[in-house]
């Protein structure tokens, strides 16, 4: 049985956020007319989510203040880190060169604002997702020879 490299899960793992972020642009483009709290109610029961957990009142929450207007604003910023992440996870594939410097600085732009969001509040989640991005940039720092011409490994 073959390992996948550390290269090849830093491109799932693009490709996974991309996959996600397009199918969310996707429903709120798609369900910007409809009312926000009854399709979260819809959604919560069709997963058995508890409706006195502390996520589906977070997400309770935020369905209130959702406007047509913001929920076309998030669907358009959804796709638009979409294309980011897929670009990302693309490039990294086919091995150019400026891939390399792309993704970390995409990726360690974001780490002030992931370190804010756990100080604001400890999540596990936020947590493994900030590990993940550090690592990604640590590996794509110190693995400059993968996006040199030749390169063997695959």
């Amino acid at each position: 049985m073959r390992r996948l490299s550390p290269l090849a899960w830093i491109i799932a793992f693009k490709a996974f956020k991309a996959i996600t972020l397009a199918a969310l642009g996707s429903v709120l483009l798609v369900t910007r007319r409809d009312d926000p709290v009854d399709l979260l109610m819809r959604a919560a029961l069709a997963i058995h989510l508890p409706l006195s957990s502390r996520l589906f009142d977070r997400a309770l929450q935020f369905a209130v203040n959702l406007s047509v207007g913001k929920q076309v604003a998030l669907g358009i910023t959804a796709f638009g880190y979409a294309v980011l992440m897929g670009s990302e996870g693309f490039a990294l594939y086919l091995r150019k060169p400026w891939a390399r410097w792309f993704t970390i600085g995409a990726t360690s732009s974001l780490l002030p604002i992931q370190l804010y969001e756990i100080v604001r509040e400890i999540h596990p989640v936020r947590v493994l997702v900030l590990l993940a991005n550090v690592a990604i940039v640590l590996y794509l720092l110190e693995r400059k020879e993968l996006f040199e011409s030749g390169s063997a490994e695959r």
